[in-house]
């Protein structure tokens, strides 16, 4: 999931891609006003869908740490590095120095042999993005990653992922035994396909919905992608996530400098500490309970029935030394925090995502008008504007009913016109804000959350703040905004 400004459009920057193994610096090039614009340091990332929202946060953090000197230049399957429309197509394209990075779910690794994330699918352990990115941030990661240096690769981070949660097309799943006999819809992965089979479930690597009694999906793929009137998702039972790993083929990586290594490292630390997915379960929940679906939530005792009824997955994971070890210090970290998993219920009829009668003060439209050396001196990155990854100009802002429109009036000639306006909902939380956006402003795009941002209301103007470090659009944060109209 990527923050990005109203123009919402990958920054692909032109720039010769590095040879494989090789980083270097280029000449420069001219900017907008005719001056010399170094050329950024570029490393190439291969994405395994055309979707860039997951690899977008680490790109823009690797830019903004770097003030531009070192890019990230997104690749998907379609692009020329060749087999990367699979998963394991895309880890042998880093492999083979066609792309330096790669980002791709940990579950692909078992094509090659690698099974030191497969303590990560434990199943019922991992159960809150509090959890999974105390995990990714500890030296369990890094544990993990090590294993990679035999097949050539250098592993930079873990990068935390959406959760799967059982999703039952013909009848509820919430106990142990509304498994029994059931058709699962799993990805061809280990862990996945014992654990169901554990449960007494027929696991079900295929495409054919209709014929499945449930499958294991995220939030947004059940709200988004399965049109299944009637189907129920459960909201409290989680059964693992589903991370990411950010990669580097070794001879890429031992070319780097330290401070470059660094930066890397920071950045994917950066891109972690978002509250991605966790924003984008709460929008997309509602969503599918506005379609008419339900949300269901197991009791106490069918959770512990569950958990009780695949340790012998347990046993299996135990077996090797690694995951043994991960095990049981995920599981430490999760009774030190509380084992109470992250819990989604549809939202009471009537409630339009907002919090209380304060944020009816944010109603109304609201518009701005800043230059694009206002833009740099509120924090956005330079190159970001020079490639129109941020945008300058007579800006309108409409809020109202939990939804919200950004448009650029005029201003930023180097925005295209089908690249001027977003829109989506917004949810608030006190003196926060945050924006979901809806638009599909380029093809694969999802969901983005922009935020959090602090925000007030005094006489008329409506001011923004960052909250945090996470990548989000500076256009907001610039100058207050004016109310027009309500």
């Amino acid at each position: 999931m990527n923050a990005t400004s109203p123009s919402g459009r990958i920054a692909i920057v032109v720039a010769v891609v590095l040879a494989a193994g090789a980083a270097g610096c280029g000449s420069g090039t001219l900017d907008k006003a005719g001056g010399a614009a170094p050329k950024p340091v570029v490393l190439t990332l291969a994405n395994d869908s055309d979707d860039p929202s997951g690899a977008m946060p680490f790109a823009q953090a690797v830019s903004t740490l770097s003030h531009g000197v070192l890019q990230i230049k997104i690749e998907g399957p379609s692009s020329r590095l060749g087999d990367t429309d699979s998963e394991t197509g895309l880890i042998k394209a880093v492999q083979a120095g066609k792309a330096q990075l790669g980002i791709t779910g940990t579950q692909a690794f078992e094509s090659i042999g690698i099974s030191s994330f497969q303590a990560l699918q434990a199943p019922f352990l991992i159960d809150s993005y509090q959890l999974e990115r105390k995990v990714m941030d500890s030296g369990v990661a890094q544990q993990m990653l090590a294993a990679l240096k035999p097949a050539g690769l250098a592993g930079v981070s873990l990068l935390a992922g959406p959760f799967a949660r059982p999703f039952g097309l013909r009848r509820p799943l919430l106990a142990a035994s509304d498994y029994r006999g059931a058709r699962m819809g799993t990805f061809p992965a280990q862990v996945d396909e014992e654990t169901f089979r554990t449960l007494g479930a027929r696991p079900d690597t295929g495409d054919q919905i209709a014929a499945m009694t449930g499958i294991e999906t995220d939030v947004e793929s059940a709200a988004k992608v399965f049109d299944v009137p009637g189907a129920t998702l459960t909201g409290n039972v989680i059964f693992w996530p589903w991370p990411g790993v950010l990669f580097m083929n070794q001879r890429a990586f031992g070319s780097l400098t330290a401070g470059q290594k660094d930066l890397l490292s920071r950045a994917a630390a950066q891109s972690r500490a978002g509250a991605i997915w966790l924003g984008n379960d709460t929008t997309n929940a509602r969503d599918l309970c506005r379609r008419g679906n339900k949300i269901i939530t197991a009791s106490a005792a069918e959770l512990a029935g569950l958990r009780a009824a695949v340790q012998p997955v347990y046993r299996s994971l135990a077996a090797g030394p690694l995951a043994r070890g991960v095990i049981e210090q995920i599981t430490s970290m999760r009774q030190a925090m509380g084992d109470a998993p992250d819990s989604l219920t549809c939202p009471p009829a009537g409630s339009s995502g907002q919090a209380g009668a304060a944020s009816s003060s944010l109603q109304g439209t609201w518009q701005v008008t800043y230059t694009n050396s206002e833009l740099v001196a509120a924090g956005a990155d330079p190159l970001g504007i020079y490639l129109s990854q941020e945008v300058w100009g007579h800006l309108s802002l409409k809020l109202g009913n939990g939804h919200w429109q950004l448009r650029l009036i005029s201003g930023d000639p180097a925005a295209p016109a089908n690249y001027r306006s977003a829109s989506g909902t917004y949810e608030v939380t006190g003196d926060k804000v945050l924006f979901h956006r809806h638009d599909q402003a380029y093809p694969g795009s999802g969901t983005e959350v922009w935020g959090p941002y602090i925000w007030s209301v005094y006489r008329g103007t409506l001011t923004f703040k960052k909250a945090d470090s996470s990548p989000m659009p500076t256009d907001l944060v610039v100058k207050p905004w004016i109310k027009t109209s309500a």
